[in-house]
C-alpha cells in the first residue's frame, strides 16, 4: 500500500480511477483505522461488481457479482483471482478487467504524449541565424531588466 493511513488510500481509490471503471461506482463502506483494513465496491465497465479489501498486505478482491448474464465470463476469470494480493490497485484493475487495462494503457499514453508535445514547444535553434537572434533576445531581456 502506498500511504501509511487506510482512510487516504481510500480516499485516493474512490477519487482516481473513474476513467477505466463505471465513473461513481466506488464506494467504500469499511473503514477500519484500527485494523488499517478497509473494503470497497466499485463497478468494472466490463459489468461486474467487485469488493476489494486494502489493507497492509496489499489489494485483493474478496467477492465479485456479475450484473448481466453478458459479464459471467469475466466474473468466472475474476473468482479464479479471489483472494490474490496485488502490489497496486492498478495491478489488481489490469488483472481482472480488460477494459480497465486498455483505458489505463490510453491514460498513459495520452500523459506521455502531453509531456512529449510541452517538450516540443521550445524551439531549438538549428542554424548560426536563429542563435544569433536568441543570444540577441536574451542581452535585450537583461539589458531591460538592469535599466
Amino acid at each position: 500500500m502506498r500511504h501509511a493511513l487506510i482512510s487516504d488510500e481510500l480516499d485516493e481509490i474512490i477519487q482516481s480511477y473513474d476513467y477505466g471503471i463505471v465513473p461513481g461506482s466506488a464506494t467504500v463502506f469499511v473503514r477500519d483505522v484500527i485494523n488499517n483494513i478497509g473494503r470497497l465496491d466499485l463497478i468494472l465497465l466490463e459489468g461486474v461488481m467487485i469488493v476489494v479489501e486494502v489493507s497492509n498486505e496489499g489489494y485483493k478482491v474478496a467477492s465479485c457479482s456479475p450484473l448481466s448474464n453478458d459479464a459471467m465470463d469475466c466474473t468466472k476469470s475474476i473468482q479464479k483471482i479471489l483472494e490474490v494480493s496485488f502490489d497496486t490497485m492498478e495491478n489488481l484493475l489490469m488483472a481482472v478487467s480488460p477494459l480497465f487495462c486498455q483505458k489505463f494503457q490510453q491514460a498513459l499514453y495520452n500523459k506521455l504524449e502531453s509531456v512529449h508535445n510541452t517538450n516540443n514547444t521550445t524551439t531549438i535553434p538549428t542554424t548560426q541565424q536563429q542563435v544569433f537572434e536568441l543570444n540577441q533576445q536574451v542581452l535585450n531581456d537583461l539589458h531591460d531588466w538592469m535599466h
